[in-house]
């Protein structure tokens, strides 16, 4: 499955590609910045994925994300909740520089970069849960 999602304001820039590269994972590469205007079409294409494919990977690409705000952080945390309750594991990848510091000042970027398990995932969202009170009080 390959399928391509932009906003249709031309104000958003962001472009969402989303592929199957082998059954039970998703990948997402997400272009673009992810900001208050956009933040929930992300969620929702997450969110999509997860319920439609009920994959037992997502891997959300990052190399081509050149701003994220707290909106975006909030999109990665309720997803990755999402997909713990289901037994799936979401994971990012390719931070770029101001993202990665984003995540690494918020406590984030171990819990999200950390490599997929290799036995079958158990819904958890204790990693995730953990992480929402560090951005709360950030």
């Amino acid at each position: 499955m390959i399928a391509t999602f932009t906003p249709a304001t031309p104000s958003t820039q962001l472009t969402i590609d989303t592929r199957c590269p082998s059954p039970g994972t998703a990948r997402l590469a997400v272009i673009g910045e992810i900001d208050r205007s956009n933040a929930d079409m992300v969620r929702a294409r997450l969110l999509n994925v997860l319920s439609a494919l009920h994959p037992h990977r997502i891997e959300v690409d990052l190399a081509g994300l050149t701003f994220m705000d707290c909106s975006g952080l909030t999109v990665l945390i309720v997803a990755g909740k999402a997909a713990a309750r289901t037994g799936c594991q979401l994971r990012i990848t390719n931070p770029q520089p101001l993202v990665r510091r984003i995540l690494d000042l918020t406590g984030l970027l171990d819990v999200l970069t950390a490599a997929f398990d290799e036995a079958p995932p158990v819904a958890t969202t204790a990693a995730v849960t953990a992480s929402v009170g560090i951005v709360a009080a950030a």
